[in-house]
């Protein structure tokens, strides 16, 4: 595993502002000297991921989740730490040297696969530039593909099956692999290729990693399906994936949206028209898994299926597990019965552009597209049509949107829901809009808890605070405390001052790392080393110990049955007593 230098990391953390790095990824909004956003990192309506422009750190009040720069990226776009770091880098243009000196790769049981569909791209890529690809090539100049796509895409030529069966087998792959990765097929006549005589185009995981195919066929064959995707194999599951996921991510964070069309080609016809964020499911039904992904991206989706009834299906039944999922979007307003690929075949990028351009909500969509499911002539069907909306409503408008939408409700079925809406309590509408909040470090802690949390701040700031601790007190009762002060005195063994970016990186349990996320983050510690604070806290742990000894003596004299046993331990108690009054005595 490769690794960062902590002199690099810690120049990286100083260049990289948190504000600016995830506005990339996030809307913030500023309140006081802090920001503060939605979280994306669980289902969040009201914005309770705070930052620190001080401290330059996150923090959830609801989830918990936090860190610093390094991990927010780690956890949003789901690699390693130092993967992270690296990305950080790029962004801020730093240059970064990774050494890999006394560190081993983990391997990726999937690399294997992942190298045939390289080489087999490389080698689709090569045909479509040799004298069989002629076709093919003509096809993608007739369709104004220019080279700048192709070689963006990967596009490349399938040539005839035995053709490109007998150049994988001359690189030495095993059949097994080759049917593990769907490349071919297993038939009557032996082993053939899945693939051949067609436009080929590489799908990608999120990471970018090619795991199958789209192939277009590119000339009229009576019966021929005009689209062959890969089939379930253990690297593509096409559930899982979202076409030009990973290339169109940061276009999207920085425009702010992202276009999700139906298939490849509607993508590319995107790319001709300079617009790049651009993603498709690969069909018109949508997952959960892909729902999520989308999420991941945290912009507004534009929604741009086509234009006829198919393409009006399918926005529905996106638009129905989207709201269910709380993902906002937007759809595009599509009457010409055409894909996004055939409006600029005809009418270039402009017409493309002012297509997009045209959006309703979900809302106005609704008013439209459920005339073709219900008869508003029979009642039972107006009945179903006027509710459907109203629960769209609730879901998804604000209170000026509403009352607009409420009135059009009305006027064109007679049934009025706005009384129900006035009638609703305001805590009731409250608890249904958002999740309930709580905090962690930040709600009030008595006794030893609090004191032991205090403590711990302190020795995040002094190796000698640490070795006090542990020579005075030598354990912390709180689990959180006791998992955070291992990481402590682990680094405290070479270095006598904490590097908080490299503790972050050393903590493996997300847990941990959020508790001492809030440590950092709490404004009624002391933000520097307080001798008197941490020796007041040494006290008051002391004092709790004592004061549990005497209240298990207690307990004990309750039930015991014998006068002498009961006088011994109350001898013992009064011992306990006076080393507890002695504490304060001693420190004043």
């Amino acid at each position: 595993m490769s690794w960062i230098k902590e002199e690099d990391m810690r120049a990286i953390r100083q260049q990289a502002d948190i504000v600016d790095i995830m506005s990339n990824y996030l809307t913030l909004e500023k309140k006081g000297k802090n920001y503060r956003a939605i979280c994306p990192f669980h289902d969040d309506h009201d914005p309770s991921l705070s930052i620190s422009t001080d401290k330059q750190i996150f923090k959830c009040f609801v989830c918990g989740t936090g860190g610093n720069v390094f991990t927010f990226v780690q956890k949003i776009e789901e690699i390693s730490f130092p993967e992270a770091v690296a990305k950080v880098a790029q962004m801020i243009g730093y240059p970064l040297e990774i050494s890999t000196n006394g560190f081993e790769a983990k391997p990726n049981v999937n690399q294997p696969y992942y190298d045939v569909m390289n080489d087999y791209i490389a080698y689709t890529q090569y045909e479509l530039n040799a004298a069989t690809g002629m076709a093919c090539l003509e096809y993608c100049h007739r369709r104004n593909i220019n080279e700048d796509i192709i070689k963006r895409f990967q596009i490349g030529y399938a040539p005839a099956q035995e053709k490109s069966y007998h150049y994988l087998k001359a690189k030495k792959y095993s059949d097994e692999i080759l049917l593990d990765t769907g490349l071919i097929r297993e038939g009557n006549d032996g082993y053939t290729s899945t693939f051949f005589d067609r436009l080929m185009i590489p799908i990608h995981d999120e990471n970018g990693n090619p795991v199958g195919f789209t192939a277009r066929i590119i000339t009229n064959k009576e019966g021929a399906p005009k689209y062959i995707n890969t089939s379930q194999t253990k690297i593509y599951e096409k559930s899982n994936l979202v076409f030009n996921y990973h290339r169109a991510k940061d276009f999207a964070r920085k425009k702010h949206r992202c276009i999700l069309v139906e298939g490849a080609m509607d993508v590319i016809a995107l790319e001709k028209a300079d617009i790049h964020e651009g993603v498709a499911c690969l069909g018109t039904a949508c997952t959960t898994n892909q729902i999520n992904l989308l999420k991941r991206l945290q912009v507004g989706i534009v929604v741009c299926y086509d234009g006829d009834r198919a393409g009006m299906d399918a926005t529905y039944k996106f638009s129905k597990m989207a709201c269910e999922h709380g993902l906002h979007f937007v759809i595009v307003n599509n009457r010409t019965k055409k894909d996004p690929d055939e409006i600029f075949e005809e009418q270039g990028k402009d017409g493309l552009e002012a297509l997009i351009s045209k959006t309703v909500s979900y809302v106005e969509f609704l008013f439209g597209y459920l005339l073709t499911k219900y008869n508003l002539d029979n009642y039972e069907d107006k009945k179903k049509y006027a509710e459907e909306i109203y629960d769209a409503i609730k879901k998804t408008c604000d209170e000026v949107e509403s009352a607009t939408y409420l009135s059009r409700i009305k006027t064109q079925t007679g049934f009025d829901f706005s009384a129900l809406k006035h009638n609703q309590k305001p805590s009731e509408r409250k608890r249904t809009s958002a999740p309930r909040s709580y905090t962690y470090l930040e709600a009030p802690l008595q006794g030893r808890l609090k004191a032991e949390q205090s403590c711990l701040a302190m020795m995040l700031l002094s190796k000698e605070a640490a070795m006090r601790f542990k020579d005075e007190i030598g354990f912390f009762k709180d689990d959180l405390c006791s998992k955070l002060s291992l990481y402590c005195y682990d680094m405290y063994r070479s270095k006598d001052r904490l590097d908080m970016d490299g503790l972050i990186a050393s903590i493996d349990e997300e847990e941990v790392r959020n508790f001492f996320i809030s440590l950092i983050g709490n404004s009624s510690l002391p933000g520097k080393y307080d001798e008197e604070y941490f020796q007041d806290c040494l006290i008051k742990i002391k004092e709790c110990t004592l004061k549990e000894q005497i209240d298990l003596i207690n307990q004990k004299i309750e039930s015991m049955p014998s006068a002498m046993e009961k006088l011994k331990l109350a001898s013992k108690k009064n011992e306990l007593i006076v080393q507890k009054n002695a504490l304060r005595r001693k420190d004043g």
